[in-house]
């Protein structure tokens, strides 16, 4: 690990210096690739980052397939969209997004996700909505973060799936899970915004691969270990709460953003009036910013990336405890597949640095990356800080839509213990 962090470093410092000393070379102009291999427009100067003619109301489209196999899953087709629209002038109105993805596997297993950021006029309000169905499988280590997992090399995908193989040391779950969250946030000041909202998280048909209580040598796993220890049944549970949220937001676009910055503190009371099968009281808090390293180039740049989730009261069921790459969009936690690291309280930061490859057109960008995650135990085992897993890695950006800034991203991330993922999604990871 300590040899892909110098690498990691070396690069950095080396494609900074670069790009920084052809500062004064030709203008750049923003292309993408729809532009320039289907319609063959031809480039204004007026087409930059930041000065581009776009027109409110219609819908610009990213439209990514996916497919891939493993024993788990079988065969697995998937496809994502990304839509972006203004609903103002951009002026002072931020960019309205949404994201659909489909995965079917020949296992019957379906991942249907629907994700939005609508942004009214003048951007008064918002709404923020994570609708989710999945029929799923998926393995956990433990709670806790410094378990060794050796996970296999695989592709994994935007909404969960991945190719890799179970390694030994995987309890590996099948559940069907539902999650519908919905926010409204209404402006108090220019940048601020104050959000109320529902959370649902329905597990349901649990069913634990490593669990076997039928022989005289019993092999318990996390998940019923931690379910019967706190007073759930093991085969379903809910959450179902409310969402206050206080929302700090001066990014220039939420699609991919090159300046700017956000905060978000949350409180999420789960109650069993709404439903929840036992209450609980969670934080969330979340920050991103954005540094320029060049003028002529805003997406030139080093952007950092803060997570916080914690158990404040009450009880949380196990698959509705924090975990890596379970963030709105997926994108926490490159190297890693998800929720392979999960606790009751969960700290993650990142930092990436982005530079453009293609000096002039912006069609293709580059990526490198370096996150860690620490996470703690319910029975003290594992603290938080105690130990960290890290990762890092590389990726390439295709811009697709220059008017939105939609981009495909691939990545390749490289976790503890010899974790290997290759990563495909649409937009930025933050």
């Amino acid at each position: 690990m300590k040899k892909i962090t110098i690498i990691f470093l070396f690069a950095l410092v080396i494609q900074s210096y670069g790009l920084i000393a052809q500062e004064k070379q030709k203008t750049f102009q923003q292309d993408d690739v729809f532009s320039v291999f289907v319609k063959k427009e031809k480039r204004k100067i007026s087409d930059s980052l930041n000065a581009l003619p776009v027109a409110l109301y219609k819908p610009y489209l990213a439209v990514t397939p996916f497919i891939g196999y493993n024993p788990a899953y079988g065969m697995l087709v998937g496809i994502a969209t990304s839509i972006g629209m203004f609903l103002g002038s951009p002026s002072n109105t931020t960019i309205s997004s949404a994201s659909i993805g489909l995965n079917l596997t020949t296992k019957n297993q379906i991942l249907v996700t629907a994700r939005t950021n609508v942004v009214t006029r003048e951007s008064r309000f918002i709404l923020r909505g994570d609708w989710r169905y999945l029929i799923f499988s998926q393995p956990t280590y433990g709670l806790g973060t410094g378990i060794k997992m050796h996970t296999n090399r695989g592709i994994i995908f935007n909404d969960g799936g991945e190719t890799a193989s179970f390694p030994p040391e995987a309890q590996p779950l099948n559940y069907n899970y539902i999650r519908l969250y919905e926010t409204f946030f209404f402006k108090i000041t220019k940048k601020v915004y104050f959000g109320i909202g529902y959370c649902l998280d329905d597990y349901t048909k649990i069913v634990d691969h490593k669990l076997n209580l039928d022989t005289i040598s019993q092999t318990i796993s996390s998940h019923y270990k931690y379910s019967t220890g706190h007073g759930f049944n093991p085969e379903k549970y809910t959450m179902s709460g409310l969402s206050l949220e206080l929302l700090l937001d001066s990014r220039d676009n939420s699609i991919r953003p090159v300046k700017g910055f956000l905060a978000n503190i949350g409180f999420r009371p789960n109650l069993t009036l709404l439903g929840s099968t036992k209450s609980s009281w969670m934080l969330n808090t979340e920050f991103r910013t954005y540094i320029n390293v060049s003028k002529r180039r805003p997406d030139h740049l080093i952007g950092f990336w803060y997570l916080g989730q914690f158990t404040e009261k009450g009880k949380v069921p196990y698959l509705g405890l924090p975990a890596i790459t379970w963030d709105m969009y997926n994108r926490a936690g490159r190297g890693y597949v998800q929720g392979s690291i999960r606790g009751v309280n969960f700290i993650y930061g990142e930092t990436e640095y982005r530079f453009p490859i293609s000096r002039y057109t912006g069609i293709l960008g580059g990526v490198l990356f370096l996150n860690v995650t620490t996470a703690s135990s319910d029975d003290n085992t594992h603290k938080l800080f105690e130990s960290f897993d890290p990762a890092t890695g590389a990726g390439l950006r295709i811009m697709f839509n220059r008017k939105t800034r939609s981009n495909l991203c691939i990545d390749a991330g490289f976790g503890a213990d010899g974790t290997i993922g290759i990563f495909f999604n649409l937009n930025e990871a933050f």
